[in-house]
């Protein structure tokens, strides 16, 4: 297997690594040692709880993956849980995961509609929790951090939760923006949050993992040839929308159940837009289609590692 992927050049081997999700950088050697490290690790692997603090990765042999995608934010958080089988991913044809959940809210509307599917019987706990002046100190986003992580278990039931890792810069700029912080000290709460209640098993069979956004941008805009020359956050935003409107008018990439109004609306939304209130709408559905995509990007990223395996013939 060295020996082959030695003899590929530089492009091809990048080509390998963002099509499985795995850093593009360093050289030759480097690429070749990143491709042999990660090749055998399952993206999607469920840990299962074994006793208090103890957590062992259990291989899905059949039965089906629950994928529940967070694109990160305060006031503009977005979710998409996906399903798709364990055959599926080995599959050689084109898949089309089910959409079961896709929506946006804001966290500082949490007494309003915290169970998230908006049906009053799932809500965990009936106690209202005031959030209209939260301060976002770290002893006043712990409650809420708990409170959204428990939800999402609760009425979702994921086997892997991906959260969009968040950048602590923007645009290089030295500053450091206070909702930058504020986003960034909930995604840690909720890493963690999490990752207590598989230890406590409370959520005995998932996963979570962290996802580069700019890495999940790249693959989708370099697959469908449509990088932009220009890398500006604007043309980039206006091109992942797109991409998943062409999916939803196409009837590609994905499924839905069409009596659920939530899903129907969002992909309304997506297919309807006209050029009036085009603007207005992007604004809206960026979030909704980033989460959509890091989604399906993790599935894709699976199932490209599995036919390298299967390429280079590699006992799993």
């Amino acid at each position: 297997m060295h020996s082959r992927l030695m003899s590929l050049r530089n492009i091809e081997l990048k080509e390998i690594l963002q099509r499985c999700g795995w850093p593009t950088s360093g050289t030759k050697y480097e690429m070749v040692e990143k491709v042999k490290s990660q090749l055998l690790l399952p993206r999607l692997a469920t840990l299962r709880y074994s006793g208090p603090g103890i957590l062992r990765e259990t291989k899905r042999a059949s039965g089906e993956h629950r994928i529940l995608s967070l694109d990160m934010g305060i006031k503009n958080l977005a979710l998409c849980l996906l399903k798709v089988s364990s055959g599926d991913l080995e599959s050689d044809i084109m898949v089309h995961p089910k959409i079961l959940a896709w929506q946006k809210f804001s966290l500082t509307d949490i007494a309003h509609d915290i169970s998230l599917n908006r049906k009053s019987k799932d809500i965990l706990y009936p106690e209202v929790i005031q959030l209209s002046d939260v301060d976002f100190a770290a002893a006043s986003l712990a409650p809420l951090a708990t409170f959204f992580a428990r939800q999402l278990v609760t009425i979702h039931k994921p086997t892997m939760i991906a959260i969009e890792k968040q950048r602590y810069r923007t645009m290089g700029s030295a500053a450091v923006q206070e909702w930058t912080i504020k986003v960034n000290k909930l995604e840690a709460m909720l890493h963690a949050a999490l990752r207590v209640m598989q230890e406590e098993g409370f959520w005995k069979y998932g996963s979570t993992c962290s996802v580069c956004p700019q890495r999940m941008t790249n693959f989708w805009l370099n697959q469908n040839r449509l990088l932009p020359k220009s890398r500006a956050g604007k043309i980039t935003k206006s091109l992942k929308i797109q991409l998943v409107r062409g999916w939803l008018k196409d009837g590609q990439a994905v499924t839905f159940n069409g009596n659920d109004e939530g899903i129907s609306k969002i992909v309304s939304d997506f297919t309807e837009t006209t050029k009036r209130n085009k603007s207005n709408t992007s604004d809206k559905l960026d979030d909704l289609a980033d989460c959509l995509l890091q989604g399906l990007g993790l599935i894709e990223w699976e199932r490209n590692r599995l036919r390298l395996v299967k390429e280079y013939k590699i006992q799993m």
